[in-house]
């Protein structure tokens, strides 16, 4: 049995998005948290990701989705506990034998159905697409609550922005086929779909007779965000998806 643990804090899903400075920025835990991954992608030696306003690099990509994976799949710590496997999300057998993959891109909706509340905040309405990753209320983010409320389920979206240097691992498409795929750091408040591309912690090659198959394990205790914590209590619009913890793990024989 082969065991490759590949730990990426915050993969995806916001996969590393630096959302507001406000300093009453705040995040805390999803109970709920039901991500659509659409598309699992490996990418060749000489694919990387782009430090400037520039397309992703994925050399000889191959698809090594899970037959069916484009449903939501509920992550929250209430659904699998905090760490433990959500689904077999990938089977790397799918991959050329002898070909090394150095990185992997997943394609995701941007929307996400989220429960959850922060420090002073809990969901309580849905967001739109037009969610933006620095801004106040009331720019597309859900709606907010005290969070002496108990919180509620709402569609919570990952926010669009432009040409952001902190954020070069992600970028939006209008499909699950990649189509019309905006530059590094650029998520399209027009697009319903985004990627996120990651550096395999050691690269991959497929040996001819393995099978291994991917899992995730995933943390949301800080998964969901408050663009400003002091304006819930007013029903401000604040609240947005945060990226989990993820733990890829790749098995074989």
């Amino acid at each position: 049995m082969i065991k490759k643990y590949l730990k990426i804090l915050t993969l995806f899903l916001g996969v590393l998005f630096t959302q507001s400075v406000n300093a009453a920025y705040e995040t805390g835990e999803a109970t709920e948290y039901q991500i659509t991954v659409s598309k699992i992608e490996l990418c060749a030696t000489g694919s990387a990701i782009p430090t400037s306003n520039a397309a992703f690099s994925c050399l000889n990509p191959v698809t090594v989705s899970a037959a069916g994976l484009d449903s939501a799949v509920d992550i929250g710590n209430d659904a699998i506990g905090a760490g433990e496997a959500a689904a077999t999300l990938g089977n790397f057998g799918l991959a050329s034998p002898g070909v090394t993959y150095t990185h992997l891109i997943a394609t995701m909706k941007r929307e996400i159905q989220i429960t959850g509340k922060t420090a002073n905040c809990s969901t309580k309405g849905d967001g739109t697409k037009a969610t933006t990753i620095i801004g106040g209320s009331d720019a597309g983010s859900g709606e907010s609550v005290a969070a002496t409320t108990t919180p509620v389920s709402a569609k919570l979206f990952v926010p669009a922005m432009t040409n952001n240097s902190d954020n070069r691992d992600i970028r939006s498409v209008s499909n699950v086929a990649g189509e019309n795929a905006t530059n590094a750091g650029t998520i399209s408040a027009t697009h319903d779909y985004f990627q996120g591309m990651l550096t395999l912690a050691a690269p991959f090659t497929l040996i001819q007779g393995q099978n291994p198959t991917v899992t995730m394990a995933f943390d949301t205790s800080t998964a969901v965000a408050a663009l400003d914590g002091d304006g819930c209590a007013g029903g401000n619009d604040e609240m947005q998806a945060a990226p989990p913890t993820t733990t890829i793990t790749i098995q074989g024989q």
